[in-house]
């Protein structure tokens, strides 16, 4: 029940052998929660990032969130500091938040359909500002795999070669094999 791990070659790896029980497919990275002890920062307090989050889920408009806010101002007991006065402060709280990660862009795509002309709103992110956001967070990093492997399991008398992410992994491999003969 052994498992061969066996990296590309230009990649320098020795490949490795691991007994059933002890492979793992990824590295062992202790998951440790985040130091920040005020994760819903710029909000003020846990509160306010609660029902700003509401207000955004349920898409409630500035009518109905600065009621919202008016409630919450009459149920506070002074456990904790509520500042928010209108949707103002909610949409300057979620602008300040949005900087931590790559921003949607809008588009407008047109499109001729039976002699009219429809306008579809086409919302997306920048795929290399957010691989850089993610390759930037310390607990998503470590979880990525930049060297392709070929993994195979041992029968009892060869090793025979398994896949496991079968959408990318021969993809990747040629793509290696590519770069290093320089295509």
């Amino acid at each position: 029940d052994d498992i061969k791990m066996e990296h590309h070659p230009s990649s320098n790896i020795e490949a490795e052998v691991y007994t059933f029980n002890d492979f793992k497919r990824r590295p062992v990275v202790p998951l440790e929660p985040p130091s920040n002890t005020e994760p819903w920062c710029p909000f003020h307090s846990q509160l306010e990032f609660k029902v700003a989050e509401l207000a955004l889920e349920v898409g409630l408009n500035n009518e109905q969130t600065n009621r919202l806010i008016k409630i919450c101002h009459r149920c506070a007991v002074g456990k904790e500091n509520f500042t928010f006065k209108n949707h103002k402060d909610i949409h300057v709280k979620w602008e300040a938040a949005s900087f931590r990660i790559t921003k949607f862009t809008k588009e407008v795509i047109s499109v001729p359909y039976d002699s009219k002309m429809w306008n579809f709103d086409l919302h997306y992110r920048d795929l290399w500002g957010l691989a850089s956001d993610l390759l930037g967070d310390p607990h998503i990093f470590p979880h990525f795999m930049f060297d392709t492997q070929c993994l195979s399991k041992f029968d009892g008398e060869t090793f025979v070669c398994f896949v496991d992410e079968p959408y990318t992994v021969q993809d990747f491999w040629d793509v290696q094999v590519c770069i290093n003969t320089v295509c």
